[in-house]
């Protein structure tokens, strides 16, 4: 019984560090822009869309393998990062009526952030 409490109490442990370790990250959809345009993230992260731009707006992945929206005005969407996840994304809402080419693009990295 006290080996299983003791299992137990390791098992809690291991729990509560992954997901205090876990960070959470917010990108801003702006008129004609991300902010932050790259984001470095982690494995199991949480990233907030948050639309400031007056108008409605859709976030879409490069091959279309993940999307998120209609994001309102004011509003805001949050997903769980997984590693292997389609990094590249755009504002599916800014399409260049020339080429069709995505206007607005923002992108996550898994890499280490640069230091400045």
């Amino acid at each position: 019984m006290k080996r299983a409490m003791q299992i137990g109490a390791i098992l809690a442990t291991l729990t509560a560090a992954t997901a205090v370790s876990a960070a959470e990250h917010e990108i801003l959809i702006l008129p004609d822009a991300y902010f932050p345009s790259i984001l470095y993230l982690d494995d199991g992260d949480t990233v907030k869309f948050t639309n400031l731009t007056g108008v409605e707006h859709n976030i879409i992945s490069k091959h279309e393998s993940w999307a998120l929206g209609p994001i309102a005005d004011q509003s805001s969407v949050t997903m769980v990062i997984e590693q292997g996840i389609q990094t590249e994304f755009y504002d599916a809402n800014a399409v260049s009526e020339e080429d069709g080419s995505y206007l607005v693009e923002g992108r996550m990295s898994f890499a280490a952030a640069p230091l400045d």
